[in-house]
């Protein structure tokens, strides 16, 4: 996977972070313009272009966009520090707005089992967060169905409030940080 790509993969990954918990709350948005600004995460990208896409195929696919990111993580052999920062982007989308709802919980779960990283590499670079403990979403030994289940009952957001996400700041970057992968 090259740069571009999976920088559009890291904001695809915020932005269903964002919609899996069926609200897409202010410091959610926030949180990927301090991601935009901070780091190098989304850099090269179109931002607008890539929301704007993003918006249209959630309102023609709907859940589908989902199941479609978890079919990308589980089939492309991403590095560790991939992984790692794939990760942290749903992680701090999910942490943004300070309340773990049971769609975000079970979408953390999933994306975790797409990636091929040890737990402990996790623990090492994020500690011990609740989010990852091990429940049954992670113990199952049915993954498919668990998340086909998952899909089935997900409420995404209505399409007024993806709508009306602020591109503008996003669009608008910051000095890039140090903080490349």
């Amino acid at each position: 996977m090259d740069d571009i790509e999976f920088k559009r993969l890291l904001f695809k990954v915020a932005f269903c972070s964002m919609a899996c918990d069926g609200h897409i709350d202010d410091r959610e948005v926030g949180e990927m313009r301090a991601m935009d600004k901070n780091t190098s995460y989304f850099d090269a990208i179109d931002l607008s272009d890539e929301l704007s896409e993003l918006v249209e195929e959630l309102h023609s696919k709907g859940v589908k966009v989902i199941e479609e990111l978890f079919d990308v993580l589980g089939s492309h052999d991403l590095n560790p520090i991939q992984e790692l920062l794939v990760l942290e982007v749903a992680l701090r989308i999910i942490y943004s707005d300070e309340r773990h709802d049971e769609n975000e919980l079970r979408f953390i779960h999933l994306l975790r089992s797409k990636l091929k990283l040890h737990d402990s590499l996790i623990h090492d670079r994020f500690g011990d967060l609740d989010v990852l403990h091990v429940n049954q979403y992670t113990t199952s030994v049915d993954v498919p169905n668990v998340e086909r289940q998952f899909l089935e009952e997900l409420a995404l957001p209505e399409f007024s409030d993806i709508e009306a996400i602020d591109i503008k700041g996003l669009a608008e970057r910051g000095n890039a940080s140090t903080d490349k992968y």
